[in-house]
């Protein structure tokens, strides 16, 4: 079919040079040219989702709809195409620009069914002499699955300032229910309680949802960050279904203190109480949405919800490692679906 086509904008080339040029001028066949289009085709979407191809030229316009486009090498009608079966599949494109055929880069995408990502809330602070306990738990999940998102929530004690304190943290506290240190949760609502049975998690993490969520960012020189959140749900988004999104930073070192110091089945055994230089990660620095979420508008099934935000990131803060964790909660606050992405990422559904 790729042959037909080419062979159809050929004619096309030859009959418009037929009518202005002696026969012995008219070249062979047209000239050709290649094209790297970025942002050709969505990475990922749902079971029957419609999944727009775009070609965008070198002097910045759309010409999509001037183009034809191949899928597993099958001419397709149109710049759209859906598929009722997950897999993964190429397209390129094709069309004619001053007499050039050019064709695009091919890209790979797949039609997937979401899995879910698991929230792992674990509300701490360096002075909190038995929250490690907690830290050595989410880690060992982490070794078992990469369906999850961590998020940790600090609070100052009556000691040296915590450097990731969040300022509301007792609004979080109030929300969901936290009464005391350390306090983990499950997807927001469900507690998470000594010994931390793994299990718990990994028992409903990567299994199958019906909610995708893709992250997209961007961050300049002066620090001003834009995020792109898309959401689409194979069925719909009911009544008190809310975004939540929020700005993370790991890697920040500061003493923790160490209850388990002399425990010799701990893995923080014998690092010194406190341990020096613990190195903190998924704090949450900053909501930028409502803390227990934005409602969401509802929509059909499959059509994508989006929202974008800006923040001006702090100086004090690293860029280099911070992340960005969007999640969907129902009317109750349950998380039915998270994603995570590097500040800079463009992460799709999954």
């Amino acid at each position: 079919m790729k042959n037909n086509h080419y062979v159809l904008l050929i004619v096309a080339v030859f009959t418009l040079l037929s009518c202005s040029k002696t026969e012995e001028n008219i070249p062979l066949q047209p000239p050709t040219a290649d094209i790297v289009v970025d942002d050709l085709v969505r990475k990922s979407s749902l079971r029957n989702q419609e999944i727009l191809f775009k070609i965008v030229n070198e002097i910045g316009m759309d010409v999509s709809s001037q183009a034809t486009f191949f899928v597993n090498n099958t001419e397709i009608q149109s710049n759209t195409f859906s598929s009722e079966t997950i897999g993964e599949f190429e397209v390129y494109g094709m069309y004619l620009e001053n007499g050039v055929v050019v064709t695009t880069n091919t890209e790979t995408f797949n039609v997937i069914i979401p899995k879910r990502k698991v929230v792992i809330e674990d509300y701490t602070g360096t002075w909190c002499g038995y929250c490690p306990i907690v830290t050595a738990a989410i880690e060992d999940v982490h070794d078992l699955t990469s369906d999850i998102t961590i998020i940790t929530i600090h609070k100052t004690g009556s000691g040296e300032p915590d450097l990731l304190h969040f300022p509301q943290v007792d609004e979080l506290r109030d929300a969901f229910g936290v009464f005391g240190y350390p306090t983990a949760k499950i997807n927001r609502t469900i507690n998470w309680s000594n010994p931390y049975s793994a299990e718990e998690i990994t028992s409903l993490a990567g299994v199958d949802t019906n909610i995708g969520i893709a992250i997209n960012s961007e961050i300049s020189t002066t620090n001003d960050l834009v995020i792109e959140v898309e959401l689409v749900n194979e069925q719909s988004f009911m009544a008190g279904d809310k975004l939540v999104v929020y700005l993370l930073e790991s890697g920040i070192l500061q003493d923790q203190i160490n209850y388990y110091n002399d425990d010799p089945t701990s893995p923080y055994y014998q690092l010194g109480n406190p341990i020096p230089d613990f190195e903190q990660n998924h704090g949450l620095r900053n909501s930028l949405t409502n803390l227990t979420g934005d409602a969401i508008t509802i929509t059909t099934a499959l059509e994508t919800y989006n929202r974008t935000f800006s923040f001006s990131v702090p100086e004090n803060y690293n860029t280099a490692n911070l992340t960005i964790v969007a999640m969907v909660v129902n009317s109750d606050n349950s998380a039915l679906n998270s994603q995570f992405a590097e500040v800079g990422e463009n992460k799709s559904y999954e």
